[in-house]
């Protein structure tokens, strides 16, 4: 699991962090926000028609070559934004990295939920979402620094050389991503809306999308409002470090959480949670109290990731898990495309204060779709 952790926290750490560069970059260009919020959901347009796709690409030819292809797509990426520093040039990043991790991000839960024995599974998820974290920390600091003590093309330059860590081990290390996975026991015609009509794996599906969208939003316009508080690029890095800090910690205690309560019972808390820190957000000026609501938001957003992860797996059909991945992933970025437009228009018109309530009101829906 140390080697799957360590390319997650490479490519995602090139996802994330390539958002925080984005957004300055197109600020620095002159861009309003709701050209910010349509870069936002480019992010997610090509994963659109690539998720269930990519899902059954890992069922049938295994998770190596998706990876890689999803590790070469995101060094194409990197090297666009340092080599064309233009709003356009932007877009490509955008396009070519959503398509980029979704071909990296499917296999790679494929794999972490077929690795082991099943009743590791929950672990091993719980320890990829550290993984995440992990790069939910680096990316914005990487990005940050770079740009205050570079430029904006060293920061894209930077995590072009951090993809070289995952393509190194999976050329190297091909073992890594054989793993067995079960096979459905008859051959049936692959549909995906067949999985929705699954009434739990469809709550489950839906719920994930409304979470990553409210995870996703707050990585794109914390830059925002951070640049409209004055605070300098490193600054909102370290923001967006303390905020992954405390995603970080929630996979330490939300196993013992889980152990004592339900999963549904445990989401409608933390959403709650982190709603009502939304609320405040753009309120505060004081960088320490930024970094502590921030860090209260990372709290609650922090639980919804593993606990969504699991429920899905556990609830697929036998010989399908990449596929319902892929499905999963899919609804996430149709509420990646969906709520960055509508939050793009909101701050173009009213400002920054509606787009955190507008997030606030998202993650009050997932706790309400949770209780049920």
């Amino acid at each position: 699991m140390a080697l799957i952790v360590l390319i997650c926290v490479s490519i995602h750490g090139c996802y994330i962090g390539s958002k925080v560069v984005v957004s300055l970059l197109a600020l620095e260009l002159g861009a309003s926000q709701f050209l910010i919020g349509g870069l936002a959901s480019l992010y997610a347009l090509l994963p659109l028609a690539l998720g269930v796709y990519s899902g059954r690409l890992a069922d049938t030819i295994g998770m190596r070559v998706p990876m890689l292809i999803g590790c070469g797509l995101t060094t194409t990426a990197m090297l666009c934004g340092y080599f064309w520093q233009q709003i356009a040039a932007l877009f490509a990043v955008a396009l070519i990295m959503g398509a980029a991790f979704m071909f990296f991000n499917v296999s790679l839960q494929n794999l972490t939920g077929a690795y082991g024995r099943p009743e590791n599974r929950a672990r091993n998820f719980s320890m990829l979402t550290i993984g995440y974290s992990i790069s939910t920390f680096v990316g914005p600091m990487i990005a940050g620094f770079a740009i205050d003590y570079a430029s904006h093309a060293h920061a894209f330059l930077a995590f072009a050389c951090l993809t070289l860590i995952p393509i190194t081990i999976l050329t190297l290390h091909p073992g890594l991503t054989r793993i067995t996975v079960a096979k459905s026991e008859k051959a049936v015609e692959r549909r995906a809306l067949d999985l929705l009509r699954n009434p739990p794996l469809r709550r489950v599906i839906v719920t994930s999308g409304l979470i990553v969208a409210a995870y996703e939003l707050f990585g794109f316009y914390m830059p925002v409002f951070g640049h409209s508080a004055g605070l300098s690029a490193s600054t909102i890095g370290i923001v967006m470090g303390t905020y992954a800090t405390a995603t970080f910690l929630t996979r330490f205690f939300l196993p013992l959480l889980l152990r004592r309560t339900s999963p549904e019972r445990v989401l409608s808390f933390f959403m709650l949670f982190a709603a009502a820190a939304l609320l405040l957000m753009p309120f505060l000026r004081s960088t320490w109290l930024i970094m502590a609501v921030a860090f209260a938001i990372g709290l609650g957003i922090g639980v919804g990731q593993p606990i969504s992860m699991t429920m899905a797996f556990d609830r697929s059909p036998a010989g399908r898990t990449g596929e319902v991945t892929g499905l999963r992933l899919t609804a996430n970025n149709i509420a990646r495309i969906v709520i960055p437009l509508a939050a793009g228009a909101l701050g173009a018109s009213f400002g920054v204060v509606p787009v955190f309530w507008m997030n606030a009101a998202n993650l009050a829906a997932v706790s309400w779709f949770a209780r049920r």
